[in-house]
């Protein structure tokens, strides 16, 4: 177990500036690759010790037989060459692997470890700022990465330390470090955040009306402070036949129709993969002439949720599944400190992707790990009350003598 956490603690320490911050500098770009299959072996490795966590295992291999069969049918169906559909599979499956990694090894971290995972993640936050001044007057490519640190940075303060008052504040007030250059996704993920810290005391019942109203006060909300994005990308915007990202949404669903059941396989759309291998969709489909959706655009892979598209409605209904599946897992939390945490990560994931592809990139391996943490929260306090038993017990006999 000692093993694990030392593991996870200088994994952390190494992912959090190298992946998100700065993996932009030489030699960095291709560390999340190498991240990710440094994670999958070791689990490997850990895979027969008894205090893992075997539950997730079984769904994780079925997950994996999936990803392989699409990968099977992109070779046979053939829409795009051998380098795209290999981009892809190695992008699709980091999330899955880091999620269900974490959540097998099941991470247990002292309070020294803790503190030195936090420093760095402070550390890198403020580094940042200071190393990218123009990025809050210009708005370069750089300028959404300062919300991701700053939601990371909170979301893991709040969860790693004490449950007070005053680091609940600290932990806010790492994340609006964010609203220095805010992104419209950013501010609704900072929404969120403070409805489920400071208005949230006891776990959400869907079929509650109370819950639901205060479900539908949150996207209100959230719409609100981000409607002027959102409007222009999936409202108005989408009768703008010259706009990237709306016409990368509505031809998804043309995507969806023509490629049944399976859809085009990796590497066909919206996706890095056919960006760098430049998919022969965005012909058929004449999106080659729209700006950012020809071959040197940098909107293709820009938005997570057309790239569903590429696995048909079947690849859809599992993607839904997974989550519902979390869904489920989260709402028997009883700890309310990761439950919120979990309920956070998982808006946080559901908005970004609305106008970013990180949920595949090195940048979405943050909320994936702090997700998995959260999902053995229950089994983390059973194993607690077990040895404080024990201790009892042995306590007891001791006296008895």
């Amino acid at each position: 177990m000692k093993g694990i956490s030392r593991f996870f603690t200088l994994y952390w320490i190494v992912y959090f500036p190298t992946c998100i911050a700065y993996n932009d500098l030489p030699g960095f770009s291709n560390i999340d690759e190498m991240m990710t299959i440094i994670l999958f072996l070791f689990t490997l490795l850990m895979c027969r010790k008894r205090y893992i966590n075997r539950k997730p295992s079984k769904e994780f291999i079925v997950c994996l037989g999936i990803i392989a069969f699409y990968f099977v049918y992109s070779l046979i169906w053939g829409v795009n060459v051998l380098g795209g559909i290999l981009l892809d599979l190695m992008q699709e499956v980091r999330p899955y692997t880091i999620i269900f990694c974490t959540w097998i090894l099941n991470p247990q971290f002292s309070r020294k470890q803790k503190k030195w995972m936090l420093a760095t993640m402070v550390l890198t936050l403020v580094s940042w700022i200071i190393y990218h001044p123009d990025s809050f007057e210009n708005r370069n490519a750089e300028f959404p990465v300062l919300g991701q640190l700053a939601i990371c940075t909170g979301m893991s303060w709040y969860l790693l330390t004490k449950q007070t008052k005053r680091n609940r504040n600290i932990a806010l007030l790492l994340v609006l470090t964010g609203m220095l250059a805010p992104k419209f996704k950013f501010m609704g993920e900072v929404v969120c955040f403070i409805a489920f810290i400071y208005f949230l005391k006891k776990r959400l019942n869907f079929r509650s009306p109370k819950t639901i109203l205060y479900c539908t006060v949150i996207a209100t909300i959230v719409l609100t402070v981000t409607w002027t994005r959102f409007d222009a990308y999936y409202v108005s915007g989408l009768n703008n036949e010259y706009l990237a990202r709306p016409m990368t949404y509505k031809t998804s669903l043309k995507i969806l129709c023509d490629y049944l059941p399976f859809g085009p396989g990796f590497g066909t759309f919206a996706c890095n993969g056919a960006w760098k291998f430049y998919s022969p969709l965005y012909y058929k489909y004449n999106l080659n002439d729209i700006w950012g959706l020809d071959e040197a655009g940098g909107f293709i892979c820009d938005s997570y949720y057309p790239t569903l598209a590429q696995f048909g409605i079947v690849g859809v209904f599992f993607f839904l599944w997974f989550w519902k599946r979390r869904f489920k897992e989260i709402n028997v939390i009883q700890d309310m400190r990761y439950y919120r945490v979990a309920m956070i990560t998982v808006c946080c994931i559901a908005i970004e992707q609305t106008a970013d592809s990180s949920w595949l990139s090195g940048k979405g391996m943050g909320y994936c790990m702090l997700l998995a943490l959260c999902l053995n929260a229950n089994r983390n306090m059973m194993i607690e009350r077990q040895r404080q038993m024990a201790a009892t017990v042995s306590e007891q006999a001791e006296n008895t003598k």
